[in-house]
């Protein structure tokens, strides 16, 4: 109880980065103080540029030789706004109309499904609101499906959850940021995905390889930041309901209060209940999809005044119940020995404030304060687990403009992770064979990680820029491992507390458009074996632990290559080409091939490596019209019982078709989204599921009429209805090592149809 007083005493605390090498603002109407998105900002006589997000925001790195920035909008008055390094780089623009009717500027500045950041350092796609509305986009687990970065796939056929993968690996190694802000990890990775809701997001932006050594030493493949919804930028109250064929009910609020032009608030609501069980796929008696109730609540606030303080901070609490397994289950079966089940209940908060404010004209100050509680009681069959984790994470940040308008970022980091899992077992399941340390059934960890780090911002122009940084992160004994999982190496190793990430990035733009990006560099991660492996539960296998599981340890180097060509005012086309390898110098190996009613955890003891070949490209045909199309090739191999094999449950290759059409003022809107998904290799099993998979394709569709102050949509999900036959292996005798609902490889629910309705109040 002292700890979630302790985190609650820490939300009064201060937080947050700005990056004084950088101009950053937003822009507004002069008439009504609305923000503008899309407006083009660009340094006079070069080709470097941004441009403002949805909240009017931007931030655009400094020019040392030039000093005149030019900001253009459709429907308004030019403008230019003289910034000298010396001087303010936090600003507010104010554009007047120069005549031109609102219908004409809307047809102009209609924003983009997604896009590539042309001015980002980093390889970083964009999914802008507009693409989220395109889709169902319940939660986050459904917002990648008309992007062929980011794949997603249930982890077993009992309990719904969901998991991701970047660059050709599991989500564990990526990051996932809440506005830069770190978010889900740990044990919250199971089920995460569906504790965003589609409705609170702003957009999302997928970064890909190594991210920079101020968020920590993790993000090996990549980064992941979301971003909800501003309060001093968002509609007074907005609505959307959702309800599809199989009875699953959604509500979505927003209500923000401005009380002046510095202070604001936000509350967000989301609830979801899903009251009907189906067996539509395999008729195996197991329900397709489990019942789930949440509720998920978060309050916000929004400061900032004219001297350059920025203060944001935000709460949340989520509740949720799942109940699945058998068509018969009910609650009050819980540990009966006839009829299989799965269930789960889980509490989490989550709390982070950050803010930043100027120490001089060419230097700023940040910092950030992340706590969060997690508890989760699940049993799969007879098999019950217990999760708890507490984790506080406080980042410090000073950034400086050096002699020359190159920049330096520095500061110190400090992360308190404890991570307890229990998992108790009937014997057929569960049952740890030659345990290392001992205790067989408890899982638990805690890490004490002070750090510090440095980067340093080289500037050429407008052409070239690059971003050297190296962090130190030392890990304090903890008083009590209990499972072995630690900051450290691996058994027969002498332990090592200390860690040193060193991490490159450059952007340079070759000539016209074309941006060629690079990045290398080395990151760490502590494995929680249990909770990244939820679905093995679902399952009859004996789980074989016979060493200390030591810290991950990989290298992620990658290019990309870049090109936006201009048609015409109204329309522009986007090529976008990257190659990215990953190397492991450790990892948690889980193998399923030993044997088809065993999973064994241990250490690499050869290669394991993922390289990934993707091609992304978008045109505008004709006004309102966008395809974009996309292809990806994933060569993941790892090193399984001395025999280097193909990483299972890994698609071979994949392709993307998107088609979206928006009818004039945007009152009709069409979305068509086709995945074509290549073979994947399936580990030794109990069941039919043996070699590799069939490719398959996955279709969904939206409707979307927009009214003035609302707007209804209609979709259809799983078009083709394709679906995995037989996704529970052994159903008839769930309490033996014949069963296994962890083989999943397609979709688990058929076609399904939804309708929806939002409503905005400005």
């Amino acid at each position: 109880m002292a700890v979630r007083y302790l985190f609650f005493l820490l939300f009064a605390l201060t937080a947050a980065s700005v990056g004084a090498q950088q101009v950053s603002g937003r822009v507004v109407d002069a008439e009504n103080d609305k923000p503008l998105p899309l407006v083009s900002l660009n340094w006079l006589g070069t080709t470097s540029g941004t441009q403002s997000d949805e909240a009017g925001h931007f931030s655009l790195p400094i020019n040392p030789k030039a000093h005149i920035l030019i900001t253009r909008s459709m429907g308004f008055v030019s403008d230019t706004l003289i910034v000298h390094s010396q001087t303010d780089t936090i600003v507010e623009i104010r554009l007047k109309h120069d005549g031109v009717v609102l219908k004409q500027v809307k047809v102009k500045g209609r924003r983009r499904a997604s896009f590539s950041k042309m001015t980002s350092i980093e390889q970083t796609e964009v999914i802008t609101v507009e693409g989220l509305r395109g889709l169902a986009c319940c939660n986050l687990g459904e917002s990648f499906e008309n992007s062929a970065t980011v794949d997603v796939g249930y982890s077993d056929a009992v309990s719904g959850s969901k998991q991701i993968q970047l660059l050709g690996l599991t989500g564990v190694y990526s990051q996932m940021l809440l506005e830069n802000t770190p978010f889900l990890h740990g044990l919250s990775a199971p089920f995460g995905l569906g504790y965003v809701p589609g409705q609170w997001m702003e957009s999302i932006s997928v970064s890909k390889g190594v991210a920079t050594v101020k968020n920590g030493y993790e993000a090996i493949t990549g980064t992941t930041n979301l971003e909800y919804e501003k309060p001093n930028n968002g509609d007074r109250f907005s609505l959307n309901l959702y309800e599809n064929s199989d009875m699953k009910s959604e509500i979505t609020a927003k209500l923000n209060h401005r009380f002046n032009e510095h202070l604001a608030t936000g509350l967000l609501v989301f609830g979801t209940y899903n009251a009907k069980r189906t067996d539509h796929i395999g008729h195996d008696g197991f329900a397709d999809y489990p019942l789930q109730q949440q509720i998920n609540i978060a309050n916000r606030w929004h400061y900032e005044n004219d001297a350059g303080f920025v203060s944001q901070s935000l709460v949340n609490y989520i509740h949720e119940e799942r109940l699945g397994g058998d068509m018969r289950f009910e609650k009050s079966m819980r540990g009966d020995t006839s009829i299989y089940g799965f269930g789960g209940t889980t509490d989490r908060l989550h709390l982070f404030t950050k803010n930043g404010f100027r120490l001089s004209n060419t230097a700023s100050f940040g910092s950030q304060v992340v706590a969060t509680w997690f508890r989760q009681d699940a049993f799969y069959g007879l098999s019950d687990y217990k999760g708890e984790e507490k984790n506080l994470y406080v980042n410090i940040l000073v950034n400086a403009e050096v002699v020359g308008g190159h920049t330096v970022d520095y500061g110190v980091s400090f992360r308190y992770s404890d991570v307890s899992e229990q998992l108790s077992y009937f014997p057929y399941i569960g049952v740890v064979a030659q345990t290392w340390f001992g205790d067989g059934d408890n899982f638990s960890s805690r890490e004490i990680l002070p750090g510090l780090f440095g980067q340093f911002t080289f500037f050429y122009g407008d052409r070239f820029n690059a971003t050297l940084g190296l962090r130190y992160d030392y890990s304090v004994p903890p008083p009590q491992i209990h499972s072995g999982v630690m900051f450290g190496h691996y058994a027969g190793d002498d332990f090592r507390s200390h860690a040193i990430t060193p991490r490159l990035h450059f952007r340079w733009n070759i000539w016209r458009d074309w941006i060629l990006r690079g990045s290398v560099g080395r990151g760490f991660r502590t494995p929680n074996l249990i909770a990244e492996n939820f679905g093995i539960l679902a399952s009859g296998r004996r789980i074989v632990l016979n060493e200390w599981i030591g810290r991950e340890e990989a290298w992620n180097g990658g290019l990309n290559l870049s090109k936006r060509f201009k048609i015409d005012d109204e329309r522009e086309a986007n090529l976008t080409v990257d190659f990215y390898h990953t190397r492991f110098v450790n990892q948690a190996v889980v193998d399923l091939d030993v044997a088809a009613d065993e999973v064994h955890f241990y250490n690499l003891d050869g290669e394991s490596y993922s390289s990934v070949l993707q091609a992304d490209f978008s045109i505008d045909p004709f006004d309102g019209f966008t395809v974009s199309l996309a292809g990806k090739l994933n060569d993941v191999w790892c090193t399984y019982h001395n025999v280097l094999m193909r990483k299972p449950y890994t698609s071979f290759w994949k392709g993307l078709l998107v088609l979206s059409y928006h009818t004039r003022f945007d009152k009709w809107r069409f979305d068509l989204t086709t995945q074509f998904n290549g073979p994947q290799r399936l580990p030794l099993n109990k069941g039919i599921h043996q070699g590799e998979t069939s490719p398959y394709i996955y279709m969904l569709g939206q409707i979307t009429r927009k009214f003035k102050r609302f707007e209804l949509y209609a979709g259809v999900e799983n078009i083709t209805g394709y679906v995995q036959p037989h996704p529970v292996i052994g159903y008839d005798t769930p309490f033996s090592q014949a069963f296994d609902a962890s083989v999943v490889y397609a979709p688990l629910m058929g076609r399904l149809y939804y309708v929806g309705l939002r409503l905005n109040v400005l």
